[in-house]
């Protein structure tokens, strides 16, 4: 039993390693960012934003200038009412690396009087993981079966056919429902799907059931292709998935956004 332990974890620990080697890690400090906020705007908002455009000019700094508008967009979602917008965007396979840690080293905020605004600056270390490789074109996977609306206690089930061999994880995220991982589960182990096929889900003889407490209550399923058999071990919400979606590099993944709602008659 022991060795087939070690199996399993050598296993996942070379498709992460794989997958680390892909990208490079850039460690940067005293990366600034400014911001000026009017009279409307509270001294917290305003070093949020500095603090936004620090992640900015760090990412400049490690010379990732590409669709800047991008990033400011992901950075505007950085609030938990806002991430679902991330998922309904292009920015998976668009961006060139990410900020994916932060540590603010000083704060300088100052009132202007004549003018009633107050301005910030922001100092940080940061760490910006940088992409070497740009999405795989040839990498795609066609998705039926998803209704816009379910009712109280009716199953969902749905088809996937991807273009190359691969592995996946699918989220369910409720607004007020607990949310969760849909696959794989205890009942579904995790398994290669195969090129050009086309594989039904549930995989076994189970229902995926949909319900809600409320009248009509929106979910999001998150579908997410993998080349490599890279584990989720953390919580189910959009911000620790976004996290590790972006540890993962764009030629190894493929994600995929559903939303529709439950209804309860």
């Amino acid at each position: 039993m022991a060795k087939i332990y070690i199996l399993i974890f050598a296993i996942i620990f070379s498709a992460i390693s794989l997958n680390a080697q892909k990208n490079k890690t850039i460690k940067l400090k005293d990366i600034k960012g400014t911001a000026i906020g009017g009279i409307i705007s509270s001294p917290a908002q305003v070093i949020n934003d500095a603090l936004k455009n620090a992640k900015l000019n760090a990412l400049m700094k490690a010379g990732i200038h590409e669709h800047i508008n991008i990033y400011q967009n992901l950075f505007k979602s950085e609030t938990p009412g806002e991430y679902e917008e991330v998922f309904t965007s292009n920015v998976f396979t668009n961006i060139k690396g990410v900020v994916t840690s932060v540590s603010i080293t000083d704060t300088i905020a100052s009132f202007d009087p004549k003018s009633y605004t107050l301005k910030a600056e922001v100092t940080i270390d940061a760490k910006v993981l940088k992409y070497d490789k740009e999405e795989d074109r040839t990498f795609d996977a066609w998705t039926e079966g998803i209704k816009s609306f379910y009712n109280n206690n009716e199953a969902l089930s749905l088809k996937i056919k991807p273009t190359k061999e691969c592995y996946v994880r699918m989220f369910l995220i409720a607004r007020q429902q607990e949310s969760y991982i849909l696959f794989p589960n205890k009942y579904e182990n995790d398994f290669k799907l195969t090129a050009n096929s086309q594989q039904i889900f549930p995989s076994t003889e189970i229902e995926y059931i949909m319900n809600t407490k409320i009248t009509q209550e929106p979910h999001r399923l998150i579908i997410v292709l993998l080349k490599e058999p890279i584990p989720y071990t953390g919580k189910v919400a959009y911000k620790p998935i976004l996290d590790w979606i972006f540890n993962i590099s764009p030629d190894q993944r493929v994600v995929k956004s559903i939303g529709f709602s439950v209804i309860k008659n």
